[in-house]
């Protein structure tokens, strides 16, 4: 992780980094110190050199222990008190604080770089105090994107639970009556009931906690003409129903290594349409022919252009070229995986850039019509150097 930062930090002409973020939601800073924190703490790293993580006394002790930065610090150790308290406001005193410790360990000389999502307020006490703050992009998570064995170990584990609890959540789907106007009914409690997105999610969300995968994100669950919304979150009430297409888009991570995992199914509880027939086989066949053509040194922009291909010819509009549509496929091929569900690199026509072996990406065809609904289907893989892994065990079938 280090050479892969240091050899980033380099290409980019950059003599050091500064993060300022807390570990639980912002993705770099775990990923360089492997220390969950609620609150925000500092973290130095000069080109070359082992990073120096500052942290508030109360996590001093614990930081110590946990972190993988070997350099750990508590604020005490820079005169904490005295420079907040020289302040005339104890948040601009602790926004000067952090110059204080960035003076310190790098002078004022070199260009320090910081993330796009550094706090704009803390950027200007920074260069009033006479350090020279610069924006950089992608350097963190560059060295995020190739992921080592340890954490596509995590990915796997949290694959694996999403399999389990999407495949209890079909069962749930196949195992109900068709009642009035084609709703699905099961039995809950001993009683018969209309079975909802809401009764689905709950489902999926207690297999998670059983196994420690947390679901932070909305997972998806569209029934019918909903599906037509890719990232639909409507009325958690809506009533599954038959022979409909139903998608069900589970994004779950692992609540203490914090990678995540994606995939989704499209199912039929009943018979499906002939259109939505159609659908599905030129979406699958879009997802294995994109699959198949995965390897190290593919472009991104090339990659979605296979999965268009395909599916134009079976009939449908694509969104390459800028074109707007109504329905067809209306976004990109897929995206990477790891430490946030959107990550680099990106299977789209604007990634230019070739796939590295061990990236860890989404291969996600689907098509949509207003009128009828959404067909999906995504698997999980690793791109290796002749090919790739599909992580994704699940078997694929519309009809349940």
């Amino acid at each position: 992780m280090r050479r892969d930062l240091d050899n980033i930090l380099a290409e980019k002409g950059a003599e050091a980094l500064l993060l300022y973020a807390e570990s639980f939601k912002d993705a770099n800073m775990y990923y360089v110190t492997k220390f969950l924190a609620p609150d925000r703490f500092i973290l130095l790293k000069k080109v070359d050199s082992d990073p120096i993580m500052v942290i508030n006394p109360m996590e001093y002790p614990r930081a110590q222990k946990e972190s993988i930065v070997k350099d750990v610090r508590s604020y005490m150790d820079y005169n904490y008190l005295e420079v907040v308290k020289s302040a005339k406001e104890p948040k601009l005193g602790g926004m000067k604080f952090i110059a204080t410790v960035v003076e310190k360990e790098l002078g004022k000389g070199p260009n320090i770089y910081v993330p796009p999502n550094f706090p704009t307020i803390v950027t200007d006490v920074l260069r009033k105090e006479g350090l020279a703050i610069k924006p950089m992009f992608d350097v963190i998570g560059k060295a995020r994107e190739t992921k080592d064995a340890d954490e596509i170990a995590v990915i796997k584990v949290v694959q694996a639970a999403t399999e389990k609890a999407v495949s209890d959540a079909i069962d749930l789907i196949s195992n109900t009556e068709v009642g009035a106007n084609q709703v699905l009914i099961s039995r809950i409690d001993g009683k018969r009931q209309p079975l909802t997105v809401k009764r689905v999610k709950s489902l999926i969300g207690h297999k998670f906690l059983d196994q420690g995968i947390i679901i932070e994100e909305e997972l998806i669950v569209a029934c019918g003409p909903r599906g037509a919304d890719p990232h639909y979150n409507g009325d958690p009430e809506d009533k599954l129903k038959a022979n409909q297409p139903i998608i069900m888009d589970v994004f779950p991570r692992s609540e203490r290594k914090r990678y995540w995992s994606d995939m989704t199914r499209t199912i039929v509880k009943g018979k499906a349409s002939d259109e939505v027939k159609k659908m599905f086989d030129a979406v699958l066949e879009a997802k294995n022919a994109s699959v198949d053509a995965l390897h190290a040194g593919a472009l991104g922009n090339d990659m979605n252009d296979v999965c268009c291909d395909v599916l134009e010819k079976a009939g449908y509009e694509t969104v390459r070229g800028g074109k707007r549509i109504a329905r067809g496929f209306i976004h990109s091929l897929g995206h990477g995986v790891g430490l946030e569900i959107h990550e680099g690199p990106r299977l789209s026509e604007l990634y230019k850039f070739p796939l590295k072996e061990h990236n860890v990406v989404t291969v996600e065809p689907g098509l949509y019509d207003p009128a009828i609904g959404g067909v999906r289907i995504e698997d999980i893989v690793e791109v290796t150097k002749s090919g790739c892994n599909n992580l994704t065990k699940m078997e694929i079938r519309l009809e349940v």
